[in-house]
């Protein structure tokens, strides 16, 4: 009986200290790599950086409880209260019995705003950074068999921080990226894009080779 209580106590302190060290966990950082195939030559690749936070959370106890009503019934057989006995009902409802901490955690992902472009010309691959992290976001399509990137400036256009459209005098840029040609065009104050748009003065963004 010793032996069973010893033990029963040792498990009770590896639990306690189980929960301990799970709510002093520090934030776990990761990074997310997605990759989108836009054509069968073009790739696009961009991370997301995730944190998971550990938290305790304090939830109820509920259990069955039952209630139970006692009462004396008499038949006044001789007179009233004659021929009496004791009596009694039960009602089951769910009732708080007590509390626990409960170690949860939470996710949260923020993309990286980069996105590294590869084009397989058969005998090498090409690649290519648009770090878009300081400019605005950027969003991406495929059209005519290309890769199409549209970039709208934090500074004239994007909406807290989110894409929305390239209309009404927003700086815009787009990058039409194909097989054997990239392009980089602007708009401002234009209804569509052109390689030089006098009214587009911001510090344009750029593609870049990513060095290996």
């Amino acid at each position: 009986m010793r032996k069973i209580n010893i033990f029963v106590v040792i498990f009770i302190i590896a639990v306690l200290l189980s929960i301990f060290v799970l709510s002093q966990l520090s934030p776990i950082s990761s990074i997310i790599t997605n990759t989108n195939k836009i054509t069968p030559t073009i790739t696009l690749q961009d991370k997301e950086t995730c944190i998971t936070e550990f938290y305790d959370e304090v939830q109820e106890i509920y259990e069955e409880c039952v209630y139970y009503y006692n009462y004396t019934d008499c038949l006044n057989t001789s007179g009233l209260n004659t021929d009496c006995s004791l009596k009694h009902n039960t009602w089951t409802f769910q009732c708080k019995t007590g509390e626990k901490t409960v170690t949860k955690e939470r996710t949260e992902c923020k993309p990286d705003n980069n996105f590294i472009i590869s084009i397989d010309k058969g005998t090498a691959v090409l690649k290519k950074q648009i770090d878009f992290s300081e400019w605005g976001p950027c969003v991406y399509e495929e059209e005519n068999n290309c890769l199409i990137v549209t970039c709208v400036s934090n500074d004239d256009g994007a909406f807290k921080g989110q894409f929305t459209d390239c209309t009404g005098g927003k700086s815009c840029q787009r990058f039409e990226i194909c097989d054997d040609s990239i392009k980089t065009l602007y708009k401002n104050s234009r209804e569509d894009f052109i390689e030089d748009d006098p009214s587009f003065y911001l510090d344009k963004l750029a593609i870049k080779e990513v060095e290996e």
